[in-house]
């Protein structure tokens, strides 16, 4: 009977591999322990393949990974936004000489400029020597005649503003200096300090600084207090200043008092240095 399954089982492998048969067979075969042990005949080529094609679509994830200095082109383009070109720009911002549209000119003095301990006209003198005062004052006078501080066609000075006697407020003034009031004027003068020297809102601007330290200080027709724009401040200046701004005429009183009664609202303000 071990003879006859033999040579049944040889038959039928003659039989049944052929090239081009994929066919699998199997035959229980029993060993001694009454176990059945599967034996397995076929061909299978392609199937040792697949794994290879299944690693090809690898090396194309890693194509990004070349492409990924790519990525940091952004980088090298960020400089260009850090150019110095809006730097400069901006550099000239802060100048007060270059102001922007509308912008008022407001100038300040240099953060080094030394400023008066106090408001009295004596903290001044302390800075200043009357020989200084003097020589800046002629340097000034000297550019009006000559018609180099430019502007304004009409320039205001303080000549015709105390050309008559004053009384009492805007008492005996003449009909031409009321008619000044509402109108763009052109003034120059220096600084008088009222209550502070750094961050000022309003000063005096008077004609002569040796005046009001050395001599007789002027009266009331001979000062203009001057207010700076909205938000708009400055700080002393000694240097003679140039300022353009609606002039006014009002008897400014306190307390019973008039302390004023011409006012320049101011629309620039720019430091004179005289050489």
């Amino acid at each position: 009977m071990k003879i006859l399954t033999s040579a049944l089982l040889l038959s039928g492998l003659l039989t049944c591999q052929t090239p081009s048969s994929e066919l699998t067979w199997g035959v229980g075969v029993s060993t001694g322990g009454g176990a059945t042990g599967q034996v397995t005949f076929g061909q299978d080529p392609v199937k040792v393949q697949e794994p290879k094609k299944q690693q090809e679509p690898k090396p194309a994830t890693d194509k990004p990974k070349v492409d990924e200095p790519k990525s940091d082109k952004p980088v090298t383009d960020k400089p260009v936004t850090d150019k110095p070109k809006p730097d400069q720009q901006g550099a000239d911002k802060p100048a007060t000489d270059q102001p922007k549209g509308d912008e008022p000119r407001i100038d300040k003095p240099a953060k080094d400029q030394a400023q008066p301990r106090g408001t009295d006209p004596a903290d001044i003198a302390a800075m200043r020597s009357a020989e200084q005062m003097i020589e800046v004052e002629k340097k000034l006078a000297a550019e009006l005649k000559a018609g180099k501080i430019k502007g304004l066609d009409k320039i205001l000075p303080f000549d015709e503003l105390t050309s008559w006697p004053y009384e009492d407020g805007l008492k005996g003034m003449p009909k031409r200096i009321k008619e000044l009031s509402g109108k763009k004027v052109l003034m120059t003068g220096f600084m008088l300090p009222i209550d502070e020297v750094q961050n000022i809102k309003e000063f005096l601007l008077v004609e002569s600084l040796w005046s009001c330290c050395y001599g007789q200080p002027p009266d009331i027709h001979g000062i203009v207090r001057v207010v700076m724009p909205k938000g708009k401040t400055t700080d002393y200046f000694f240097d003679p200043l140039k300022i353009i701004g609606t002039f006014k005429v009002e008897a400014t009183v306190m307390e019973g008092y008039c302390v004023d009664i011409f006012q320049l609202h101011v629309e620039s303000l720019e430091s004179l240095r005289l050489k």
